[in-house]
């Protein structure tokens, strides 16, 4: 049998097939000069253009001597920061300690807390409970700043949110605080 021969046999009992993939070589072969003439050269720019931006953050920090931190080292920071934060949140159980803290300042300052009032919220999203804290004391103005001062310096996370002075009577000023701190849900008795 001669090669014309087998081409035009081929030809008539597999014609459909012939035709997909003379079809599908036209579009590979378009596929691939669209690759080659536009994408290629663009994603070529853009890598290049990014090596560039990189190399000069790098000596950028160089400059300022800091050092470039790789991702893993980010991870390790991250990691690192989160069980500090875990350490520095109590337990639920650990909030009539906060009460006796904020008892214990008030105290070395000379100053009375006769009454604290709070609220709680779960957290969305997190395993944290956050409580509001508001109470007033009397003092003169050093006895104040030495009792802000303390709870600056408390190794509880004590955020105060808000803080008020009005004059008071012969006993000195009237301080109105109101505070934020976590605890972990976990343990929270019902």
């Amino acid at each position: 049998m001669r090669l014309q021969e087998m081409v035009e046999l081929l030809w008539k009992s597999q014609r459909g097939l012939l035709l997909l993939l003379g079809t599908l070589l036209v579009l590979n072969l378009l596929l691939f000069t669209v690759l080659e003439r536009w994408i290629m050269p663009e994603v070529a720019e853009q890598e290049s253009r990014f090596l560039q931006k990189q190399t000069e953050v790098r000596q950028l920090m160089r400059k300022q001597g800091r050092t470039a931190i790789t991702p893993e080292q980010l991870y390790v920071l991250a990691r690192q920061d989160t069980i500090k934060f875990q350490q520095a949140v109590p337990d639920y159980q650990e909030f009539t300690g906060l009460i006796e803290e904020l008892l214990i300042l008030s105290s070395r300052a000379h100053l009375d807390i006769t009454q604290i009032s709070y609220s709680s919220e779960e957290l969305k999203k997190s395993p944290l409970l956050k409580l509001n804290l508001n109470f007033n004391v009397v003092g003169d103005y050093e006895q104040l700043k030495k009792f802000i001062h303390s709870l600056e310096q408390s190794l509880r996370l004590i955020t105060i949110k808000q803080i008020s002075l009005q004059g008071a009577n012969d006993d000195g000023v009237n301080l109105r605080l109101s505070l934020e701190t976590f605890f972990r849900t976990g343990s929270r008795e019902s």
